[in-house]
């Protein structure tokens, strides 16, 4: 009997033995993708893997590469991947249950399979509760990023009549400071345009700094104070809420703003009454046509009330958008879009990234003079700069349509 008690005990010793190697080499394998913020927990079921991608420019990519690494390292247990958007805050779960894995290694099944049947959602309260204390590998605290966004400023009074433009260059420095914090030191450079005054000069773009927050159940806060765009200076607070497939989305933002511009005459500041901005929104995403809709009822920066709809196709990682706003008794409307630049995959050198924007992206307004623009009608910031619906986009349906097709079509 005490025999096979010490067999059993020495047992038990090599299996947990082999778990915490098992449980290193995964954390490391991460690590050398590039993988950022690594933190890993597992029992005798379930390998947990949380991380961050600042490495590859498209989410799906990014996604790719984590499910090829995890099956690599694990064969006996469920595989559940989280994924934490720029300041460590979850936005995705992946979940390979043991059976898919053990299929996809004896080859009865393909990776097209796996992505096909494998779990995705966006709440992940469960796990983040299982990682909590756990040592956390590849820190991006205080490692800045020096990302170049390229600027293009187009105005004309007809369809066929361009009269003003511009075109600039923006580095920003963006550097994570500690769990969900965030600054942002942005200055604009001018190339090209036949424009005076500010749009002439080498000035501050964005300089913020922000904090986020997720509060549990799929609630997301986050507060920013700075100097945004649109000449607004001040702080915003926005939270919004997902339902657990991604598929529906609300928010709110409030905002409170003064004017302030950098020029000539050097920074001139509005010391008036502040500005408040505030707005609700519900978004629905369409998997059957990649589609995001979103309707938004605001006040814009200058008082007036409206509403606004936005239709954004996805077509991989470019995006295309139309909207409309009705403010203030007045119409305007326009289109958008987003194109990735080049270059996939961007390494730290030395503990600093220089890299080109993942995407150049324009918004176009019909309406640029008359009564809408001398109202100052329907006037919105950004907080962030080269905000757009294609960065940082990890809506489940999204990720495993695309992961199927560029999975088929190879």
């Amino acid at each position: 009997m005490a025999r096979y008690t010490a067999k059993r005990i020495i047992l038990l010793g090599l299996c947990w033995m082999y778990a915490l190697l098992l449980h290193a080499q995964l954390a490391e394998r991460f690590s050398r993708l590039g993988m950022e913020n690594i933190r890993t927990v597992s029992n005798a079921e379930k390998q947990i893997i949380a991380y961050e991608d600042r490495v590859y420019r498209n989410s799906y990519e990014g996604v790719k590469k984590a499910i090829e690494t995890a099956l690599d390292g694990n064969e006996t247990k469920t595989i559940c991947l989280i994924i934490l958007d720029e300041n460590g805050i979850p936005q995705l779960k992946i979940e390979i249950p043991a059976e898919l894995s053990r299929r996809f290694h004896r080859k009865e099944c393909t990776l097209y399979d796996v992505y096909a049947e494998m779990k995705m959602g966006t709440q992940a309260d469960e796990e983040l509760e299982l990682l909590k204390g756990k040592e956390t590998i590849q820190r991006s605290n205080w490692r800045p990023d020096l990302t170049v966004y390229p600027q293009l400023f187009l105005e004309n009074s007809s369809f066929n009549k361009l009269y003003r433009y511009y075109i600039s260059l923006a580095p920003a420095l963006e550097m994570p400071l500690w769990k969900g914090a965030e600054l942002t030191a942005q200055v604009i450079f001018p190339i090209v345009g036949n424009q005076k005054g500010e749009l002439k000069q080498i000035r501050p773009g964005i300089v913020a700094i922000s904090q986020g927050f997720y509060l549990g159940r799929n609630i997301y806060l986050k507060a920013v104070g700075g100097q945004f765009t649109n000449h607004r200076l001040g702080g915003q607070v926005s939270g919004y809420w997902r339902n657990k497939n991604g598929r529906w989305e609300a928010g709110a933002k409030l905002g409170l703003t003064i004017y302030s511009i950098f020029d000539n005459a050097g920074w001139t500041v509005n010391r008036s009454k502040p500005k408040v901005n505030a707005s609700i929104y519900g978004r629905t995403y369409l998997p059957q046509w990649n589609t995001e809709i979103t309707v938004e009822a605001a006040r814009f920066v200058y008082g007036d009330y409206g509403i606004q709809g936005e239709l954004v196709r996805h077509f991989g990682e470019y995006t295309v958008g139309l909207y409309g706003v009705y403010t203030g008794g007045d119409a305007n409307a326009g289109f958008s879009f987003a194109v990735p630049l080049p270059g996939k995959k961007y390494k730290r050198w030395k503990g600093m990234r220089l890299k080109p924007a993942d995407y150049f992206n324009y918004r176009y307004k019909m309406t640029v003079w008359g009564e809408y623009v001398d109202r100052k009608l329907g006037h919105t910031y950004n907080t962030v700069p080269g905000e757009n619906r294609s960065k940082g986009f990890y809506q489940p349906d999204y990720i495993r349509y695309f992961l199927m097709k560029t999975t088929k079509t190879r």
